[in-house]
């Protein structure tokens, strides 16, 4: 009797929850969806070098300024990020595409191969974090030299 009765129930259970209807894919959120990236786009281009050259450089010595004041203050990579990627893409739209041959060093390469990309900005993002990093260290370093 009891058997039947949990048996009962649980028809009851199951039949009260229906299984939820499958999600459609949504293409009006473009913005949400994550792109394909392109395993050959190019990577190490004029634009990461510059950039990151720059943001490099920036926070390195603004870091190293600021630790040295009264009020101390890091500045990370992510405030140059915001600078950087508008400049990536700009950079990319205005630097012409045409392909530069060196035939001494048989070199061949282009100063504009693709649009800028996430692959890119990544690497613009590497130098600029390490640029921020040494700056703090190298400030810490002095630091304790100087006692």
């Amino acid at each position: 009797m009891c058997n039947q009765m949990h048996e009962a129930h649980r028809r009851r259970a199951t039949a009260d929850v229906a299984a939820p209807p499958p999600q459609p894919p949504r293409p009006s959120v473009p913005g949400q969806q994550v792109e394909e990236i392109d395993d050959e786009s190019p990577v190490w281009t004029f634009r990461v070098m510059l950039l990151g050259s720059i943001s490099f450089v920036f926070l390195l010595i603004l870091n190293k300024y600021f630790l040295n004041q009264t009020a101390e203050f890091i500045m990370g990579m992510a405030s140059t990020l915001v600078v950087l990627y508008p400049l990536g893409y700009i950079m990319g739209k205005l630097i012409p595409t045409r392909t530069v041959y060196y035939p001494m060093f048989g070199l061949e390469f282009s100063m504009n191969p693709a649009s800028f990309g996430i692959r890119e900005y990544a690497m613009i993002s590497i130098f600029a974090n390490v640029g921020a990093i040494l700056g703090v260290f190298t400030s810490y370093s002095v630091d304790w030299f100087d006692n």
